[in-house]
């Protein structure tokens, strides 16, 4: 789940026009309707830089694996998925409990372990999100720390899943020395937002002018806003929230996200930009951080007709002569 940050690219205006019927909601009517698209012609892309796109779905919801699975697997796309490891197999009931916090996620089932190992199993990406999705990460004593970020770690491992990838709560931590000192001991890379656009060199984001490439610390010694402890992701509901969006209008905020790559990317040359897009429920319940079925279906659509190339986190890397990121097998 996302605290953020306000971009001035928000408020570009929407100018791409969009006419798609909306699936009904029942799950057979869904496949059906994803089934068709598949079949539609697909955007010759032949002569433009390859588009590529990070799916990410955080807290670990039952409804990601009932709702977003069954279109992803349809359209061939694997995702990233970051699990606070004391709510897996909770009921909604059991996700009301007092001892749970409060957040968006309260009172709503949450996967089974046999969902978890099933999504693995299929090629999923699975990534820690703590254990108990707590906000006050910065205040917390080293022993808490260490529960929530280590052992969260080894409570996936258990399951016989390897995790090398973590996200932060509420986006918070990632600006913090100690939290990313203990981040950076069991971990391989960490993701934070909020912008539209990950740049693999780290140099186009306008919250930090001083940053130029991945490094960590920046030479004042403060953190800098994006490096292999802080990717950087786009959360989808966070824009639709602080916008008031209708469906409609969010297909069109996520194809001007997706595109914006093609600012930065050039053909002939190694990637520089990726959207991480950051959902968290998929299902009908309008409830905040909540994306519905149709609008998901949509735009999921949009990026297999588009020729978008879908990929997960494992696919990227960090080389430390450069400190900048690259993409495996590119």
């Amino acid at each position: 789940m996302f605290r953020g940050i306000a971009v001035s690219i928000i408020n570009l205006v929407l100018i791409i026009p969009i006419t798609l019927a909306f699936p009904s909601h029942n799950s057979g009517a869904i496949l059906q309707d994803v089934a068709s698209a598949k079949n539609s012609d697909i955007v010759n892309v032949s002569t433009v830089p390859s588009r590529l796109a990070i799916i990410n779905f955080d807290d670990g919801y039952k409804s990601q694996f009932t709702n977003a699975k069954p279109i992803l697997d349809m359209y061939g796309f694997k995702a990233s998925f970051f699990i606070v490891c004391n709510f897996v197999g909770k009921s909604a009931k059991e996700m009301n409990s007092s001892s749970i916090v409060n957040f968006a996620g309260k009172g709503v089932e949450q996967m089974t372990w046999n969902d978890i190992t099933t999504l693995y199993k299929l090629g999923y990406q699975m990534g820690s999100h703590t254990m108990n999705h707590l906000r006050n990460m910065t205040n917390m004593p080293n022993s808490e720390l260490d529960y929530e970020i280590e052992h969260s770690k080894q409570c996936i491992l258990d399951h016989g899943i390897p995790v090398t990838t973590f996200a932060y709560p509420f986006d918070n931590g990632s600006d913090n020395a100690t939290i990313v000192s203990k981040v950076s001991q069991y971990y391989s890379y960490a993701r934070s937002g909020n912008y539209p656009l990950m740049f693999l060199h780290c140099d186009h984001f306008r919250q930090d002018t001083q940053q130029h490439d991945c490094r960590t610390y920046l030479p004042s010694s403060k953190i800098s806003f994006a490096n292999r402890y802080s990717i950087i992701g786009w959360s989808h509901d966070y824009d639709r929230l602080r916008y008031f969006y209708n469906d409609k209008q969010m297909l069109n905020r996520f194809i001007q996200v997706v595109s914006g790559q093609e600012k930065y990317n050039r053909a002939g040359l190694p990637i520089d930009a990726i959207p991480i897009v950051v959902y968290h429920r998929i299902d009908n319940s309008h409830a905040p951080y909540s994306t519905t079925v149709s609008l998901f279906t949509k735009e999921m659509r949009y990026l297999y007709n588009n020729g978008f190339k879908v990929i997960n986190m494992a696919d990227l890397a960090y080389n430390n002569s450069t400190n900048s990121f690259y993409l495996k097998n590119s």
